[in-house]
């Protein structure tokens, strides 16, 4: 019985210091899906489905209709996060729409992403997304609601090499009396060779010290490819594998936290 009490007592404080600091409505679900997941997010430069989540300027080098879904484990199950996207070129640029969901039936946030990034040349795109937040806490908290949008950019200066910005929420919205984070995120990614990928990014908001964070990818054979990457404040390291065919891709992923331990994600994407 007492054993049991403690269980209890350990799990609910886990979830008040994870979950519910101050009860606050301030929300932004942080997403890691796809390879980038396994590369530290080092993403601000990535050009892919996933750049929803990223840098939305990196959708208008998309070509193919795209569709993705991911699932991203917490450090405790309530913790879990899974979404999906959505990518649909036209002559003018292209077309994103996104979906995730944080947390479970006492706490849980939700994020719907609209989006259009466009590529003006080779060498220059830019995008903006508006989003719609909800937060829910159980137990007469209520819940919250709020619009917020972002925007970004990315360069192509030289061939195989891309710098991209990024600021989410960048006029400071709030929900409820509680604001919303502002994050500034500038990194840089270099292809050196078919097999080689890297990136490496700063991320910053008003609240907190910067994180630099820096990712790789090898393709080790057609059909597999292997990541791994750092990040700083705090420290985490993460790797994974892709498995690609024809035009599927998926991937798994683990961040190795110094105190907490590992988070494994997963993502598939299927262009069309």
């Amino acid at each position: 019985m007492i054993t049991e009490l403690i269980k209890k007592f350990i799990y609910l404080l886990v979830i008040q210091l994870f979950l519910f600091p101050s009860h606050s409505f301030s929300q932004n679900i942080k997403i890691e899906a796809g390879k980038s997941a396994a590369m530290s997010n080092a993403s601000v430069a990535a050009t892919n489905i996933w750049s929803v989540y990223n840098n939305q300027a990196g959708l208008g080098y998309l070509s193919n209709i795209t569709l993705g879904v991911f699932h991203q484990s917490g450090f405790i199950k309530q913790q879990n996060t899974q979404g999906i996207s959505f990518a649909f070129p036209t002559k003018t640029g292209t077309i994103g729409a996104s979906y995730s969901y944080f947390g479970f039936s006492q706490y849980n946030e939700m994020q719907a992403g609209l989006a259009f990034g466009r590529s003006f040349t080779r060498y220059f795109a830019a995008g903006v997304q508006i989003n719609y937040l909800s937060t829910q806490i159980a137990d007469n908290y209520g819940s919250s609601k709020a619009v917020n949008f972002e925007v970004g950019i990315l360069s192509q200066p030289v061939k195989g090499l891309f710098i991209g910005a990024h600021v989410y929420n960048p006029a400071r919205s709030k929900m409820k009396n509680e604001p919303i984070p502002t994050i500034f995120k500038l990194g840089a990614g270099y292809q050196f060779s078919e097999k080689v990928f890297m990136g490496i990014e700063t991320e910053k908001d008003f609240e907190h010290d910067a994180i630099f964070k820096a990712g790789l990818n090898y393709q080790l054979i057609n059909y597999v490819s292997l990541q791994a990457g750092i990040s700083t404040n705090p420290t985490r390291y993460s790797f994974g594998i892709g498995f690609h065919y024809i035009s599927i891709n998926a991937h798994v992923g683990f961040l190795k936290h110094q105190t907490l331990g590992f988070k494994p994600s997963f993502t598939l994407s299927y262009g069309f």
